[in-house]
This record gives structure tokens, sequence and C-alpha cells, in this order.
């Protein structure tokens, strides 16, 4: 017979492959990578799939199930099953501002999802169609104040939405919201001159502004895109105490092991400090803003609160 102590040895060493942490065998098949909005996150979201295929030899297949402010993609998302093959990409429409914007949400910021890390911060452009006689942010808020209402703007998230109305209450005019169900879809109607004006992020819009198509007048952020320096923020344009900018994350399923949670961590964070893919959102005007699992927490948190006074602020009544 062996001594008791080999004994437990061998018991300890059969045991050690299964309790051997998730993470070393992860990802053993493809990753399913929702995201909440066509646009920058979907562009950023086939980026990071692109760099963690590299590292891994798995396929991450991105999914962009876009409408209702992320609302379709985060309850899809929160249902998936919590083995770490669902990745959800959303933003502060998804975990910030909705919780202030809708009465009833069929997810739960905070309980349906496990955070992974923050992605990106950026700026958005306030533009209008090039035909356009306004010409700067000061020149449309003068005709605002002439007509009352008959200034409209097109939005397809949240967080557009609430960048036109933060827009309208500091500059006190009073502007018109027309929903859209994606804001490429808003913008296509602003080449159309179907809107009047779109404060949205710079994937949309930038290669409109660039072609012709549109007219850029003012950034939302605190300093200035480093690739169009010529463009003021909207406070250097007039609208004084004016800050706003988005931002993306990465989360899972609640109940994801929390191995696989640390695995997928650093396939992002890794795959957000490669050049290829900060280079890709200079150009889209952010910033990267890798996380812990905990900071983002803490982060959506604060968010959630300030998004709530913005939307308050505005008179934007939850639906």
């Amino acid at each position: 017979m062996f001594p008791i102590s080999r004994l437990c040895a061998a018991a300890l060493a059969a045991a050690l492959p299964v309790l051997a942490p998730a993470q070393d065998a992860f990802p053993a098949k493809p990753i399913h990578m929702v995201v909440c909005c066509t646009g920058t996150p979907e562009a950023v979201a086939r980026m990071l799939a692109s760099d963690m295929s590299d590292r891994t030899g798995q396929p991450v297949v991105v999914e962009a199930r876009p409408g209702a402010n992320g609302i379709l993609a985060a309850s899809y998302a929160a249902k998936a099953e919590a083995d770490g093959y669902t990745v959800f990409i959303g933003t502060n429409s998804t975990h910030a501002a909705n919780q202030s914007l809708y009465r009833k949400l069929p997810y739960d910021y905070v309980s349906d999802f496990a955070p992974l890390t923050g992605i990106l911060q950026g700026n958005l452009m306030a533009a209008v169609n090039a035909r356009s006689k306004v010409r700067s942010i000061g020149e449309l808020t003068e005709m605002a104040r002439r007509e009352p209402g008959r200034i409209n703007f097109g939005y397809g998230s949240s967080s557009v939405r609430a960048a036109a109305e933060l827009y309208s209450q500091l500059a006190g005019i009073r502007l018109t919201g027309v929903p859209y169900k994606t804001n490429p879809q808003a913008a296509t109607d602003l080449v159309g001159g179907r809107v009047d004006l779109m404060i949205a992020d710079t994937v949309t819009l930038m290669p409109l502004v660039e072609s012709g198509k549109l007219r850029a007048l003012a950034v939302t952020g605190t300093k200035r895109l480093q690739a169009q320096p010529q463009l003021p923020t909207m406070a250097e344009a007039g609208v004084p105490g004016y800050a706003l900018t988005y931002w993306l994350g990465a989360w899972a399923p609640a109940g994801t092991p929390a191995p696989v949670v640390a695995r997928l961590n650093q396939l992002l964070t890794a795959a957000l400090k490669s050049e290829r893919v900060r280079e890709f959102i200079a150009k889209a005007g952010g910033e990267p803003y890798p996380t812990t699992p905990q900071e983002l927490m803490r982060f959506q948190t604060a968010e959630k609160e300030k998004w709530a006074r913005i939307v308050a602020g505005a008179g934007i009544e939850p639906e």
C-alpha cells in the first residue's frame, strides 16, 4: 500500500487538471462579440476582434444588433450563456444614459453583466449639411433663437440625443429631435437635407465631412481633435460649460467565471495597447481606455449619475 502522504499527493495530482485556471485553455472555440450599435462601436469592435483572433488562433465573430439605444443588443447579451464566449460591446447609452431615459429596461446594467474593461473615450462632432448657410455654432444658435423649434436634429443613440439636448439647454434655445434606429441612418438624412443638425461620433460623420457632404462646426470635448485641430470645442464656439464625451466598454454575462473574466480582460487590454488599434481609435477621435473590471464598474456607476443629471437638466422625460 502507498503511504497516506503519497496517496494524498496522487489524489491532488489527479485533481490539478480540473482545478487549473480556466483561462489556460480559453478560448477553445469562437467568441461571439455582440455590439450595441453601428458606427464607432462596430468599427472598434472589429479591430479588437481581429487582434484577439490573432493572439488566440480562435475566430471572434462580430455581430452588431442596433436599435433602441442599444437595448436590443444589451438584453440579448445579458441572456447569453455565462461561459465567456459572448462578449458585449456597449456604450454610455447602454450602461449609463438608458437608466435615466427609460422607466423600465429589459436588463440591469449591474446585475446582468460582468465588467471586463473600458475600451475608449471620445469626442462627438457637431455637423450640418454642406449646403447649409450655417458656418459656426454661433450662427446656428442665433438662427435657433429667431425660430424656436424650427431647427431639428437627428439621433440614433441616447448619447447623440443628449449631446444636442445639452447644447439646447446651455445655449437657451429650442431644437426638435428626430429619432432614428441608428446614427448612420440619421447622418444619411443629414446629407439629404431632411434634418438640420447632428452631434455624433466622428467615425459616423468624419467621412461625410471629408467628402464635402457635411460641414463640421465643433467638437464636444474639452480639447480639440488631433486629426481636426481647426475645429473649436463647443465651449470655444460660444456654448460656455459645454463638455460631453462618449465611451465604450466590454462586458460578459453575469456569472462568467472569474478566471475567464481575467483572460478576456487580458486579451482586450492587450488589443487596446497594440499600435494598430491605438491608431484607429485616434483617427476616430478617441483615446484608448483600458481598465480593470473593478475600475469599469466604478466608472459606469459614476457615469450613470452624471447622465442622470444631463437628462434631468435637458428636461427629457423617461419613456
